[in-house]
């Protein structure tokens, strides 16, 4: 059987690593295209605009000022800095995106660069689900099988002190996508998920951990709306990492959590998941290559991550885990095999 990832040779691996350290410099990020500063002269008279095409792909444009005001030419010269310094950041991005870096659409870059804009991210807030499983694979330097998904879910461990008090729809709404609320099957619960109008399946939701063993609605004070509230969260979103979004537009720095810790959380989940449900095998196909990573680079990690659940979700993720045994057995990971047998007991 072939292996599950293969390791991205050492100067793709440098060269994210440059890229994670100059986007991490960026106090904001664009939504839509860096565009350029173009010059247009209405009624006889010269303006400055950043024209742009944005998330949807259609010409947009900021305006800057009269080209005459020297507050407008200091604004344009800054924004070629930061437009010339964005494309140099996406000349990277495309190299590694060609060589296998797992790089999200337009809709994803959007979104979370509206909310990196809004200090989401230095705040606390994570992206959890399969985009920081591909967000993690890059932070790994390997390459494995796709994974799609029409999902954006964003998470906070705790209540964000954020700079200004704007609540996360409207912080959304800078995204450009038309998101609206989506009802809840219960029409007195408020909702806690956003979508475009119509049948489009691509939406976000913002997740937030609960006590308890049951789903909940919870009120996100700090955010100004309501979240789902899921128990045994709270593990997952302990001590996150710091990453990178490789996005078609923008590069954006943003917080996942730690692969082993994602790897059982998801076998846990898929534990919980009725069996019929579609995502329960994307779920264990996604912890077995997390797991086999953490166990072939760092078997204590991967040991204590299991530890650190509580009992009876350690019980449901063990189960799961069979799953991912099988998967890794007649693979070329026999180390991670090996390894995992052992921490399983």
């Amino acid at each position: 059987m072939p292996r599950l990832f293969t390791d991205h040779l050492l100067s793709l691996q440098s060269s994210y690593s440059d890229l994670k350290r100059l986007a991490g410099e960026q106090e904001t990020v664009f939504v839509g295209t860096p565009g350029s500063v173009t010059e247009r002269t209405v009624n006889g008279k010269a303006f400055l605009y950043r024209q742009y095409y944005d998330p949807a792909d259609r010409k947009a444009a900021e305006y800057l000022g009269p080209s005459a005001a020297a507050t407008t030419a200091a604004r344009a010269d800054a924004l070629r800095e930061r437009i010339a310094s964005t494309k140099g950041l996406l000349d990277v991005a495309r190299v590694l995106a060609r060589a296998g870096y797992v790089r999200v659409d337009a809709r994803v870059d959007a979104v979370v660069a509206a909310l990196f804009n809004h200090g989401v991210f230095r705040a606390g807030g994570v992206v959890v689900g399969s985009h920081a499983y591909g967000i993690l694979l890059n932070e790994l330097g390997v390459r494995a099988a796709a994974y799609g998904t029409e999902d954006v879910d964003i998470a906070r461990r705790a209540p964000l002190r954020l700079p200004t008090k704007t609540s996360f729809d409207v912080m959304l709404a800078d995204a450009k996508l038309g998101l609206l609320p989506v009802p809840q099957l219960d029409r007195k619960k408020p909702s806690t998920s956003y979508k475009p109008a119509g049948a489009d399946r691509f939406r976000v939701d913002l997740l937030v951990p609960t006590s308890g063993s049951s789903v909940k609605v919870l009120e996100a004070k700090d955010l100004g709306v309501f979240a789902t509230a899921l128990p045994h969260f709270q593990y997952v979103l302990e001590d996150p990492l710091e990453a990178i979004v490789i996005g078609r537009s923008s590069v954006v720095p943003v917080n996942v959590p730690r692969p082993e810790r994602l790897g059982w959380h998801k076998l846990l989940v898929s534990e919980l998941r009725a069996e019929t449900n579609d995502k329960r095998t994307k779920d264990v196909a996604q912890a077995t290559v997390l797991l086999a990573l953490t166990a072939e680079r760092d078997e204590d990690a991967t040991r204590d991550a299991l530890r650190a659940l509580a009992p009876a979700p350690r019980a449901k993720a063990k189960k799961a885990a069979r799953a991912v045994l099988e998967r890794l057995e007649g693979t070329p990971h026999a180390r991670a095999l090996q390894t995992l047998r052992a921490i399983l007991g």
